[in-house]
């Protein structure tokens, strides 16, 4: 039969309504998807996620080619960042530059009466407490860290009285997958003490990745120190700071497999000597060996 005039017209709008049917219908399906398996990974991981707090002992140096120096006091300040457990001793991944402020500081230039200054800090972290989900705080120690990545690890003192009882819930590094730009992700993160320390979760998608000199994913929904994976559950990485001379540093997801090669370095790291205040400074795995290169 054919179809004439307004018949054809009507046909036609039909046609088209029917398809903004069924595609809003696909997109709420795969909407509701995405929300269920959201929900899912932060129960199962919710307790991974716990906050960090150090205070940073800064030590500040100054030079420049003429000679020129400035006497700067040293200072101290406390610092909170979230961090991801990732083994059953407690030990905890974070992004270095959260507690440590010596990256964003060095190398700077100031102007003063006598001329350009550059300034380099030197930082000691100490204090170092792990705060758990149920707020208990762990005297914690810093055992490595890899100031090209932005990894600080840090594990709970296993002669603390406050350690009886705990336990860890870790994500599992070698659980992993990788992801390609627009694929969602899941970031499981934990508001901060304002919001009484909850868990959270955001749901992104990947907007770009870099492959050279290695693989960074840079994605929506992401929190510093904390996990963000696939929708299958599987983890893609850990979001650090990634710097760039002269630029403003970039949030970027680390992959799993980096945090696993460098954490198995860390899980058999030694403590600083403990006993002072004064608090050695963890080894910089940066600044003696190569950083792992990633196998995408």
């Amino acid at each position: 039969m054919r179809l004439v005039g307004h018949n054809w017209t009507v046909a036609i709008a039909g046609l088209l309504t029917a398809c903004i049917v069924v595609g809003a219908a696909h997109l709420a399906a795969a909407d509701d998807a995405l929300r269920t398996a959201a929900k899912k990974i932060l129960e199962q991981h919710k307790d991974a996620v716990v906050w960090v707090s150090a205070v940073a002992r800064i030590n500040f140096t100054t030079d420049d080619a003429k000679g020129l120096s400035l006497s700067l006091p040293e200072r101290e300040q406390k610092y909170e960042a979230r961090g991801t457990v990732i083994g059953t001793d407690g030990l905890t991944v974070t992004a270095l530059s959260l507690l440590d402020p010596s990256s964003q500081i060095s190398g700077r230039t100031y102007s003063t009466a006598a001329g350009q200054i550059k300034i380099d800090a030197a930082v000691t972290l100490k204090e170092v407490k792990i705060i758990m989900p149920d707020g208990t705080e762990l005297p914690a120690d810093v055992v490595m860290k890899d100031s090209d990545l932005d990894l600080a690890f840090i594990r709970p003192k296993p002669d603390a009285k406050e350690l009886k009882g705990v336990v860890f819930k870790p994500v599992e590094l070698t659980n992993n997958t990788t992801a390609d730009v627009a694929d969602d992700v899941v970031t499981v993160s934990r508001t901060d003490e304002a919001l009484n320390r909850q868990p959270a979760v955001e749901r992104g998608h990947v907007v770009a990745l870099t492959r050279k000199p290695r693989v960074f994913m840079y994605a929506t929904g992401t929190e510093y120190g904390c996990p963000t994976f696939a929708p299958d559950g599987k983890l893609l990485g850990i979001t650090v700071n990634r710097f760039a001379k002269d630029k403003p540093p970039q949030p970027v997801i680390l992959p799993a497999s980096d945090v696993h090669e460098i954490a198995a370095q860390a899980k058999a790291a030694k403590a600083p000597d403990s006993g002072g205040a004064s608090g050695r400074a963890a080894p910089d795995r940066a600044a003696g060996a190569p950083a792992p290169s990633s196998s995408n």
